[in-house]
């Protein structure tokens, strides 16, 4: 494994560096042993603060695929043909601003118990139980790796499980590196390490019936909670065992110990599309942290506090303004580097894959009208190049998950608070 330095690895193009590795291992890694020839994916990026709506959203007079960009996603220009934006998606059972990002991907009632936090599943574990059987790992959720950002129950997590709690996250780029390309372990190694993990579980499942049969009935609701992550863990073991003896893709590069700041949070983005194109998973979501972005502008100040301050005018000083061009720009690349990796036959990987990037949030706190870009084209069929403003209240932010599940091969009718799927975009 050739040894590459982080300044080469980051300025470089993700097709020249990665591509001569993921060829040698296509027949390996480019596609499941069951499951269509090249794989449908969803990838949701989630923003935890909003946006600086005023110079993030295209005119809505601008409905169609003749509208300009906005400042602050300039970095879009060149994928104009490849994204739409999608304005006024309503979130009816969003719980005021502070609900948003424990609800942006479960479009779920938080406050269903009152007095109690609670939430449901997030639309890409949906997709994970359908797609999940044909990769190393059914999804990968990666959460902010200070696990601060955004709002609503507990904070940096995006993917919620069945029972709704959030879903096992990879909060670090060596988490993640592991995750993907593996330890160094072999095969019996791994397979021994694993048997281990498996016997403490049965204890801890011996332990835990134990105790469902000597606490109150008032205990029980937690008692249940402790079954439930023990089953989770108990599948995430199981399918391990499946996968050992598959080899993992070489590593393009050696683990980087440390990385901060926007360069950080691209690298992970980079992680992400070999996670793709290699097909160790088929559906991820990332939690894209906020607070690196202000270390690199060296901000001090808290940015949650930050998210209640209005928009404003464009003013390329302002701190949250900045915040919003250099996620754009983040988002943007990733795309692009999904748009530059090819699949076997020649297609690129964006061919056959929607992104969703956005949040329940504008700037000001405004939890209505949320930013969202769709990008991508499914494996075929979407109208892409499109400014689609809906009418307030028209359309749900479920409608899109909807879509989304469904054009990957999701057989399911409904979501959440769903009332169909968004027909302007060619989903059906």
């Amino acid at each position: 494994m050739s040894k590459l330095s982080r300044r080469t690895f980051l300025r470089g193009s993700l097709a020249t560096i990665l591509l001569p590795v993921l060829e040698a291992n296509g027949g390996a890694f480019a596609m499941a042993a069951t499951g269509p020839k090249i794989p449908k994916r969803l990838v949701f990026l989630a923003m935890g603060y909003g946006v600086n709506a005023q110079n993030w959203f295209p005119s809505a007079t601008e409905i169609g695929t003749d509208y300009t960009l906005p400042p602050l996603v300039e970095s879009f220009q060149d994928l104009k043909g490849d994204i739409s934006f999608i304005q006024n998606l309503d979130s009816p059972r969003l719980n005021g601003p502070h609900a948003a990002t424990a609800n942006f991907l479960t479009c779920a009632d938080t406050k269903s118990v009152p007095g109690r936090f609670t939430n449901s599943i997030s639309c890409d574990q949906v997709a994970a139980r359908a797609l999940g059987a044909y990769s190393r790992y059914s999804s990968l959720a990666i959460g902010s790796s200070r696990g601060v950002d955004g709002h609503g129950g507990p904070i940096g997590y995006a993917s919620w499980g069945p029972d709704g709690k959030p879903v096992g996250l990879q909060r670090s780029m060596n988490d993640l590196y592991i995750s993907l390309f593996g330890s160094g372990s072999k095969s019996k190694e791994l397979k021994a390490k694993l048997t281990r993990e498996e016997s403490s579980l049965d204890a801890l499942l011996s332990n835990a019936k134990k105790l469902n049969t000597q606490v109150s009935y008032e205990d029980r609701d937690r008692v249940d909670e402790y079954f439930t992550s023990i089953r989770n863990i108990e599948m995430r073991l199981s399918k391990a065992q499946e996968w050992a003896d598959t080899p993992y893709p070489d590593a393009p590069y050696q683990m980087i110990q440390k990385l901060g700041g926007k360069e950080g949070i691209e690298l992970v983005l980079d992680m992400m599309v070999v996670a793709l194109k290699t097909d160790s998973t088929r559906v991820m979501s990332y939690m894209l942290p906020t607070a690196p972005i202000l270390q690199d502008i060296r901000f001090r100040g808290n940015p949650h506090r930050m998210s209640h301050q209005g928009a404003g005018d464009l003013d390329p000083n302002k701190p949250h303004q900045q915040r919003d061009r250099a996620m754009a720009e983040l988002a943007s690349g990733f795309i692009r580097k999904l748009k530059e990796t090819k699949e076997l036959d020649g297609s690129s990987v964006l061919d056959h894959t929607l992104v969703a990037y956005g949040s329940s949030l504008r700037q000001g706190h405004g939890a209505s009208n949320g930013p969202m870009i769709l990008a991508g084209h499914g494996g075929g069929g979407i109208k892409q190049g499109q400014n689609i403003v809906y009418k307030p209240r028209e359309k749900h932010l479920s409608d899109l998950w909807l879509s989304m599940i469904r054009q990957a091969g999701v057989e399911q009718d409904t979501f959440a608070n769903s009332t169909g799927v968004l027909t302007e975009l060619g989903f059906s």
